[in-house]
């Protein structure tokens, strides 16, 4: 299922995944300016057929290359529509099959395989039709992650690096120290609204981003007091996070807040040290 949303010149689809009547998964594509960033999961592509005649698309950027994010690129490199993303990720949005062999059942399920498609690496900045905006290379969530920044209205489109202040899962593949070095890079730049793709839209963006940083260095900071206290990191994340829901077992593993816990504790960013 996929919602309509309109937040003055930016138009939010948001994309409900449910499994047995219940959401399971949220995602977020943003359309500004001609701009259609991300195109979601081939999973929901009857869905999104029905938004497109409504949306005068120019561009597609791709965040990132990851399922849930170019699945339907196909959709409008049918229509002639040019594909955009970092340099690292046009070979694996050319040619998804060099990286979709190692999907998970879970990712496959929610997703499908999506498809190749051809794409065209972004340059610093992308002209729409009456604003430009800045791309920024983001890595963490991925390598290839990049956000867009448009200064005249302080846009700032984060993608996955920024979906929410508390994260309390991590993917295995993520690498949190990056992730921290692109959240506190994006402080360079004089944004206001915050539009991710878990569908959270922050008007006070900054002051967001700077909480999810402190945030960081807390549980990081609690994490090690506990792991020199001689809990493990089962009882760490318990006392911290909760014990694993089922999001842990549906992923084997991939997305949980275990992962998170062994990252900041083995992470020298956020507090300057790590566990021994």
């Amino acid at each position: 299922m996929i919602i309509r949303n309109d937040f003055g010149e930016i138009v939010q689809l948001l994309v409900n995944i449910e499994v047995e009547g219940r959401t399971v998964y949220t995602m977020a594509l943003y359309y500004a300016d001609g701009l259609l960033i991300d195109t979601g999961p081939l999973s929901q592509r009857q869905d999104l057929k029905p938004f497109l005649d409504d949306l005068e698309v120019d561009l597609v950027v791709n965040t990132h290359h990851h399922e849930d994010h170019v699945g339907n690129n196909p959709l409008f490199e049918e229509r002639g529509i040019p594909i955009l993303a970092h340099p690292a990720a046009v070979p694996l949005i050319n040619d998804t099959s060099l990286w979709t062999p190692q999907l998970l059942y879970y990712q496959r399920f929610l997703f499908d395989l999506p498809p190749s498609s051809k794409c065209q690496s972004a340059g610093d900045y992308i002209d729409g039709r009456n604003y430009r905006f800045h791309v920024i290379h983001t890595p963490g969530h991925s390598m290839d992650h990049i956000a867009l920044f448009e200064e005249q209205n302080g846009w700032l489109f984060t993608g996955d690096l920024f979906r929410s202040v508390k994260v309390t899962h991590l993917r295995k593949n993520e690498d949190f120290d990056v992730t921290m070095a692109s959240l506190e890079n994006l402080l360079n730049y004089d944004f206001n609204t915050i539009f991710c793709s878990g569908g959270k839209i922050y008007e006070s963006g900054r002051d967001k981003l700077r909480e999810k940083i402190e945030w960081s260095k807390n549980l990081q900071a609690s994490a090690l007091q506990l792991s020199k206290a001689g809990l493990d990191d089962n009882a760490i994340r318990d006392q911290l996070l909760g014990a694993e829901n089922l999001m842990g077992q549906f992923t084997e593993g991939d997305y949980t807040k275990l992962n998170m816990i062994n990252a900041v504790l083995n992470s020298s960013f956020t507090a300057g040290e790590k566990r021994e």
